[in-house]
């Protein structure tokens, strides 16, 4: 029964997230919001606006994470690298592919393992307080 457990937890993510993912397809547009919500610009704090048309307010991430030339400008150019390596005639399908494949693929897989991985060690830590070896 405890083997059956663990092989559900395992699986879990597997199941849930493609369902969940499946059940928001299936219902349609948002209940409480079809478009995206013009509103006014405010001086003192973000609102629509600035996700529509651009945020001229002070940044609250550091540069090193959000600039350009920081940690996003980084992977923007190592996509954008590694797509024209991989599709050098058309260097903006390159882009996609890569980026669908580091993003949807190589890092959930990433996470996936660590999950299993963390699985496997309180399985081993549990065996351990019992004085299994």
């Amino acid at each position: 029964m405890k083997r059956f457990v663990w092989f559900l937890l395992a699986i879990a993510p597997l199941v849930v997230v493609p369902a969940a993912f499946t059940a928001v397809l299936a219902t349609g547009s948002p209940v409480l919001r079809a478009t995206i919500p013009i509103e006014a610009h405010a001086r003192n704090h973000c609102t629509w606006h600035c996700h529509n048309h651009g945020c001229n307010h002070a940044p609250h991430l550091p540069r090193a994470l959000a600039g350009d030339e920081g940690v996003y400008g980084a992977t923007i150019a190592g996509l954008k690298a590694a797509g024209k390596a991989v599709v050098p005639k058309d260097p903006h399908v390159g882009y996609g592919v890569v980026n669908l494949a580091v993003f949807c693929v190589a890092w959930p897989g990433i996470m996936y393992a660590l999950y299993l991985v963390a699985l496997w060690q309180r399985r081993k830590i549990r065996a351990l307080r019992r004085g299994a070896p």
